[in-house]
């Protein structure tokens, strides 16, 4: 049975990076970049580090699988588990929202880095059952926002999404109020323009990634005074174009060779989220100096 999991995994991700090749390699960028270079040319220089990627989402992946897996089976005693009170902290609670399909504890990587530098109330949040569509996804983050901000006794929260998270929070953002609630979005491998795959995806939230929907249109629009912050990857086997993982009026920072499920585990991203925290709280504590 194992081995049956390990192969069909390695056979869901060698299709969709086959079908993220074939797109990139057809695109004017690909042209001008590369011209008439194939996917083993120069492989000792380039294409090698291609194959540690592939590798290293493989792992990803599986772990993430396991998590959810984890997560259901935690969350039948959730309620029999008597709760423990989160200590006190002078920052901004953060909520990790997961991405399509997902469950919380996917996000339990950065959830535990962001413990282990001194940020405290970090919450997992999972939304539920995945067939409905984002806004019904929205208001039930925007449940979630209310209650920690009662609990904390705070005025706003940052959120870290990943994946389809971040069509939430920016649905949550536009069409429920949410600007006052949000000081600091970070987005990792969030498709803002949608994704060539969504006509893989079931639910009504799939049908809302397709590029060019109206869903889409109508969350793009900048919000003034929140700092947004999208982390894409050219390596994305999820979000085809990776293009689209990039938020217009977001600071963009692009990264190389790590996948879509990597964001969540990926050293590199992760200090790049530190960074932002680090902007968001620098200048909160410069507004109550004032």
């Amino acid at each position: 049975m194992l081995c049956t999991f390990l192969s069909l995994t390695f056979l869901y991700l060698l299709i969709v990076y086959a079908i993220r090749w074939f797109e990139f390699s057809n695109s004017n960028e690909y042209k001008e970049k590369y011209k008439d270079k194939t996917i083993f040319s120069d492989f000792q220089k380039e294409g090698y580090k291609a194959l540690v990627g592939f590798v290293l989402e493989y792992i990803y992946v599986i772990v993430h699988l396991v998590l959810i897996v984890v997560d259901y089976i935690t969350s039948l005693f959730q309620s029999i588990t008597p709760k423990i009170s989160s200590p006190q902290d002078t920052q901004n609670p953060i909520i990790l929202v997961h991405g399509y399909m997902m469950r919380g504890l996917v996000m339990y990587p950065i959830k535990r880095r962001l413990n282990k530098d001194g940020y405290k109330n970090v919450y997992l949040f999972t939304y539920s059952p995945p067939w409905l569509n984002i806004d019904d996804f929205s208001l039930q983050l925007k449940d979630k926002i209310e209650f920690v901000k009662k609990e904390r006794g705070v005025e706003k929260v940052d959120l870290i999404c990943h994946s389809m998270g971040g069509l939430v929070a920016l649905n949550y953002i536009n069409k429920h109020d949410g600007v006052k609630n949000i000081d600091r979005l970070i987005a990792l491998g969030t498709p803002f323009g949608g994704s060539k795959l969504w006509s893989f995806s079931i639910g009504k939230c799939g049908k809302e990634m397709r590029p060019g929907s109206e869903f889409l249109k109508k969350i793009s629009m900048p919000q003034a005074g929140i700092r947004a912050t999208a982390i894409y990857t050219t390596f994305d086997e999820m979000v085809i174009p990776y293009e689209y993982s990039k938020l217009e009026w977001a600071d963009n920072i692009e990264m190389n060779y790590i996948g879509h499920v990597g964001l969540l585990f990926d050293s590199k991203a992760y200090k790049i989220i530190r960074e932002a925290l680090k902007t968001s709280q620098s200048s909160q504590n410069f507004l109550l100096q004032k």
